[in-house]
């Protein structure tokens, strides 16, 4: 066997199709990250529409670069950051996504207070 073909053949070995239990999306740590944020961003505010664009811009920059810092190997993420006034009425929030059950994942959480409320969602994408 020659070297370049050993190579080839230890490439193929290593190759991962699924993460590691290890290496999974860290669902746990996305979402106390997400609790932090909103907490510590919205904790006292009352609605303002302008300031509610820049709250919200602030809290998905600094989730997402939190969990940069978490360094989950192959994964790309995304956050989505809905923050609204608290009106009387009600809100449905829903996503959808076409992914692989056993290795992309999400977590989601809520901010509410009198004035306002924030829902956050990390999606966790596995790259194959």
């Amino acid at each position: 066997m020659t070297e370049a073909q050993s190579q080839s053949d230890d490439n193929i070995q290593s190759y991962q199709v699924r993460p590691d239990l290890k290496d999974k999306f860290k669902t746990n740590k996305v979402k106390e990250i997400i609790q932090n944020k909103l907490s510590l961003i919205l904790q006292d505010k009352q609605y303002d529409p302008e300031a509610a664009k820049l709250w919200a811009k602030e809290i998905a920059d600094t989730v997402n670069q939190a969990i940069i810092d978490l360094n989950m190997k192959k994964y790309k993420h995304v956050v989505q950051v809905m923050l609204g006034q608290h009106l009387g009425s009600g809100c449905n929030y829903m996503a959808r996504c076409r992914w692989d059950c056993d290795c992309d994942s999400q977590t989601s959480d809520v901010f509410s207070n009198a004035s306002l409320f924030c829902v956050c969602t990390v999606f966790g994408i596995y790259l194959y």
